[in-house]
């Protein structure tokens, strides 16, 4: 399965819960290694053995964020079908730049390897979904945030951008729905 390298700004919260659930499962896994020396494996052996088991027991993050996105983009409003993208929406996909959103706070910056069809998947349906507020944004001339707006304007901004479904927003949501909870990291 082909994969790609995805740069995206979760939560200072969904970053931390991350963090646990890795130690928590390095802390597992070594556990597991000294358990099974301890039945009298050798280290190889049990090293091994906890490798095995590592995709099934502690899973990489990688995998838990895909994981997440996965069952994200099967939820009704999201699942499609979507026509596929052009060569021209691709390629606009691609370029650096936010999207039309709210400007939050206290984000963190995380890269994650996952595979090249589940970012073609999320790319799809954030670009479907948000394709007629996004047109209507650069029609009314109110893509970018400005303190020159009035306030029938800015209203008319905040309700077309709550309606904007960036890849990054999708990823938080699947977080929040998906992703480790405090009891789990």
């Amino acid at each position: 399965m082909k994969s790609e390298k995805y740069t995206v700004w979760i939560s200072a919260q969904h970053a931390a819960r991350l963090r646990a659930l890795y130690k928590k499962n390095r802390r597992g896994e070594a556990a597991y290694v000294e358990e099974l020396v301890a039945e009298g494996l050798s280290r190889t052996e049990a090293r091994v053995a906890a490798q095995r088991a590592r995709a099934e027991r502690w899973p990489a993050l990688n995998t838990v964020v895909a994981g997440a996105l996965t069952r994200r983009l099967a939820e009704p409003d999201l699942r499609g079908p979507w026509r596929a993208l052009s060569a021209d929406e691709a390629a606009r996909l691609a370029l650096a730049g936010r999207w039309p959103g709210a400007n939050e706070r206290g984000l963190a910056q995380r890269n994650y390897e996952l595979p090249t069809d589940l970012l073609t998947a999320l790319r799809t349906a954030a670009w479907r979904v948000s394709e007629g507020p996004l047109a209507e944004l650069d029609a009314l001339g109110l893509v970018r945030n400005s303190t020159s707006l009035g306030p029938v304007e800015r209203e008319r901004r905040r309700i077309l951008v709550d309606r904007v479904y960036s890849p990054p927003r999708i990823v938080r949501e699947a977080l929040d729905r998906y992703g480790p909870q405090p009891s789990e990291s």
